[in-house]
């Protein structure tokens, strides 16, 4: 695979599972990874034996924990002082905390899966476009779960985001995953012109590492342990990740939806819904104090 070598690209939630590999296989073809971490001293083991296993020392980590806006601003102004170029966007980084029994909100005011999974993403790309636009052609890639085909009718449910009305953990995850499935398209059609492609790449049923459930007693950690047995690996599917992120074939391609093959699929209907999308966006603008946004 022709990857186009010496690109720039930050990877969050790069400290384990696909995030992990994914900085991996970056840096083993070449490219310079910024690798965008809560968890600093995990964050630091793992970039210490990326480099000693590929050579690269263009390795970086910097940190940021996506559910504080600030901590996206400073990570954001930190990397744009930094770095003149970024080309790639990758935004793995997710919240799907099963010890969450209620509502927990950030200091921000926001319910943490889906100030995670759909804000952080939200302000840190927009943040972040002046540089990928003056980087093009540059990508953002963004992440969903296959697991959405289990609600087949779900839309947003704009008054429900605090989960003020109803909340499990699993329910707020997938919400927040819909939410990201949409912003994708919209950014997309935002985008056009510009030189900068936005994707969104579906994850099926994959490893996670055994201390992410720990918690878990009885039938259901052996219910995960089963389903662990069944799952591709992280790196089976960070080799996704990569494709979609720096071959040349998918250089142009924008506002698609693909499988773990890279393959174009269709979201479930509900996540076409235009207007959904402008009030997601709207709505999400407006929690991050967003002042200036991708034009449509």
């Amino acid at each position: 695979m022709n990857t186009q070598s010496n690109k720039t690209i930050i990877v969050t939630g790069a400290n384990a599972g696909i995030g992990r590999e994914t900085a991996r296989g970056l840096a083993k073809l070449g490219h310079t990874v910024i690798m965008v971490c809560r968890n600093v001293p995990a964050g630091e083991s793992v970039r210490q034996d990326i480099i000693a296993q590929t050579g690269n020392q263009a390795v970086e980590l910097m940190k940021c924990d996506l559910s504080s806006q600030a901590s996206i601003r400073q990570f954001a102004a930190d990397f744009t002082a930094k770095h003149p170029r970024l080309d790639v966007l990758i935004n793995n980084a997710a919240n799907f905390d099963h010890t969450l029994k209620q509502p927990v909100l950030t200091a921000d005011g926001v319910e943490v899966v889906f100030a995670t999974n759909q804000l952080g993403p939200f302000l840190l790309t927009n943040l972040l476009l002046d540089t990928l636009k003056a980087s093009a052609p540059a990508r953002v890639l963004t992440v969903a779960s296959q697991g959405l085909m289990m609600y087949p009718f779900l839309t947003i449910e704009f008054d429900n985001l605090a989960g003020q009305k109803k909340f499990s953990t699993q329910h707020a995850y997938y919400h927040s995953k819909l939410a990201q499935v949409m912003f994708t398209f919209d950014l997309a059609e935002r985008l056009r012109g510009t030189g900068v492609t936005v994707n969104c790449l579906r994850v099926p049923n994959v490893q996670i590492d055994h201390g992410r459930y720990e918690y878990i007693t009885g039938w259901k950690r052996r219910a995960y342990e089963i389903k662990r047995r069944r799952a591709i690996t992280p790196a089976q599917m960070a080799e996704a990740y990569i494709r979609l992120a720096v071959a040349p074939e998918f250089e142009t391609i924008t506002g698609q939806y693909f499988d773990e093959h890279c393959r174009e699929v269709k979201a479930h209907k509900p996540a076409y819904d235009r207007a959904v999308w402008q009030k997601l966006w709207a709505v999400s603008a407006a929690l991050t104090k967003l002042e200036t946004v991708a034009n449509r």
